[in-house]
């Protein structure tokens, strides 16, 4: 496509040059589209699209972001327990009308350290700490909630692929039939009226192959959004429902409700939770605690023009407290000025002239109602609390219902298969039945046609019982914890089925690509049947 797109564009400049840019535009869009087209397909299994899935998930992602942050909020609670360091420098010029004018330059290296918080620092530590615990489970809880969406999505395309080649072989049937039929009306050896019936069959069957066409492209379009795959990309699965999948029944652990309750991420978040707000409401509980905090200052000054050269030094002590909605905060300074005149800064007082010697200052402010929401944030840190105590009871109790229920699902679901077994082989038998009456002349082809699409509801059916059998495991799995290759309900075994539909395939390949990859296994048992009769009519293929 591409050499003639070529060609027919050294033609076109040669004719129409004017309008060569825009021709060339076009044809860019036409090979993006035969780009897309020709884009090889994704080959996958389950555990590959989960892999997929996990790694394109944007929520995932930033969970997985948000986790350094919390690690950075505890290293900067950390950094409170280490001294303050600061440098200062104070400028003060006067230009005064009929008086000398003034200058003072004041340059100072100066250090805090806290002392003692009432314990607020290392419980925001802790507080910080869990929250970091929260993100992980709220991480886990969100991959298992994805992984299982992908899982579901997967075992609906697998089992849509089976509804659509069901389908498509029937009616591919029907129409050899039905050729077959206007040959022997032709020649007279049918009516025109069975013909007609044939055809409405026919019209049926070819009904069934839309529906279970756009059905399987649904299908794939949910896996794509499920592990946020670009729409246009295939996808081919590796598995097929009929060949590959080994079912085994269902082994329940011995006590579902509590093997949930001791490992579903939600229980363990909730108990996170329940700790990080004992740990915010003692934080408010304890705001009544004093901080005490000690300081000191060393530098140089001068009554002119720089560079300082006049030594000065110094320490403090501060206390904060509050009393329900008044907060005080008390300071006691000294200091030392060794030469010349300095000037010390206090605060609500503004700057104040000293000589040299020893100097010292005391100071105490009350703020009367100065913080009103103290006592709301201990009532709305109890209120959390008792909140997150009661979810968490009723998040156990949702757990063990769900445990419970997804348990007597995955029972019915396998009891239901059986009937379906049952079922099918019943419709089997029957299809066989009228094959046989066919071959000698019993019966007509419009019974036959009958027959086989009463057999595609039959696998339908199957095909449905099957997948609500993966599915419902696949839920049992995600309410209980535990991992599903843990639960073992099926295996994945190259040719090696044990379905009920692989009697409608007898020794045919459901794809021609699964040729190379046959067991050895597979390759001898087909050896040691050569030779022998096949089934007069598969399914499948008609040979």
């Amino acid at each position: 496509m591409i050499d003639i797109l070529t060609h027919t564009i050294r033609l076109f400049e040669k004719k129409h040059g004017i309008h060569f840019i825009l021709f060339t535009l076009f044809v860019s869009f036409l090979l993006n589209a035969q780009h897309n087209l020709d884009q090889e397909p994704l080959v996958i299994n389950m555990e590959e699209a989960e892999i997929i899935g996990i790694s394109n998930s944007v929520i995932l992602a930033s969970l997985k972001d948000r986790r350094q942050v919390f690690k950075m909020v505890a290293t900067e609670k950390w950094r409170n327990y280490l001294p303050r360091l600061g440098i200062s420098y104070f400028g003060l010029r006067n230009t005064n009308v009929n008086q000398p004018d003034s200058q003072y330059n004041d340059i100072r290296l100066q250090l805090n350290q806290l002392i003692y918080d009432g314990g607020e620092n290392a419980l925001e530590i802790e507080s910080a700490k869990l929250q970091e615990l929260l993100n992980q489970e709220d991480w886990k809880i969100a991959r298992e909630k994805i992984t299982l969406e992908i899982r579901k999505a997967y075992i609906k395309l697998l089992a849509s692929d089976i509804k659509w080649y069901v389908a498509e072989k029937a009616y591919e049937r029907a129409l050899r039939q039905l050729a077959d039929l206007s040959k022997e009306n032709k020649q007279g050896f049918t009516t025109k009226i069975q013909e007609v019936e044939l055809n409405a069959k026919i019209k049926e069957l070819e009904l069934g192959v839309l529906k279970s066409k756009s059905l399987r492209t649904l299908n794939e379009i949910e896996l794509k959004k499920q592990i946020n795959l670009p729409i246009e990309v295939p996808i081919i699965l590796k598995d097929s429902l009929l060949k590959d999948y080994v079912f085994y029944s269902p082994v329940f652990e011995s006590d579902e409700e509590s093997f949930a309750l001791e490992n579903k991420p939600e229980i363990k978040k909730s108990k996170l939770t329940i700790e990080n707000l004992k740990t915010r409401k003692e934080i408010a509980e304890n705001g009544w605690k004093p901080k005490l905090s000690v300081g000191g200052y060393y530098g140089e000054n001068v009554n002119g023009v720089l560079p300082v050269k006049n030594e000065v030094y110094g320490f403090n002590f501060s206390v904060q407290t509050q009393l329900g909605s008044t907060t005080n905060q008390s300071s006691a300074n000294y200091g030392v000025q060794t030469d010349g005149t300095g000037i010390q800064r206090i605060p609500g007082f503004g700057p104040q002239f000293v000589g040299r010697g020893e100097n010292a200052y005391n100071s105490s402010t009350f703020n009367l109602f100065d913080d009103l929401s103290y006592t709301r944030k201990i009532y709305e840190g109890k209120i959390g609390l008792s909140d997150a105590i009661r979810t968490n009871k009723l998040i156990k109790i949702n757990i063990q219902a769900e445990a419970f229920k997804s348990k007597e699902k995955f029972k019915e679901s396998w009891s239901a298969l059986s009937v379906s077994n049952s079922k099918f082989y019943l419709f089997y038998e029957l299809w066989k039945n009228v094959q046989n009456n066919y071959s000698q002349g019993f019966a007509k082809e419009t019974e036959l046609v009958s027959a086989e699409f009463e057999m595609i509801k039959a696998v339908e059916e199957i095909t449905n019982a099957l997948s609500n059998y993966l599915e419902s495991g696949a839920e049992y799995s995600f309410a209980i914890g535990k991992p599903m290759q843990e639960v073992r309900f099926f295996e994945i075994k190259r040719n090696c089925g044990n379905s009920i539909l692989r009697l409608l395939d007898g020794s045919s390949e459901i794809d021609s690509r699964e040729n190379d990859s046959e067991t050895e296994e597979s390759k001898k048992n087909k050896k040691s049947n050569k030779g022998k009769k096949g089934k007069e009519y598969q399914f499948f293929l008609e040979e």
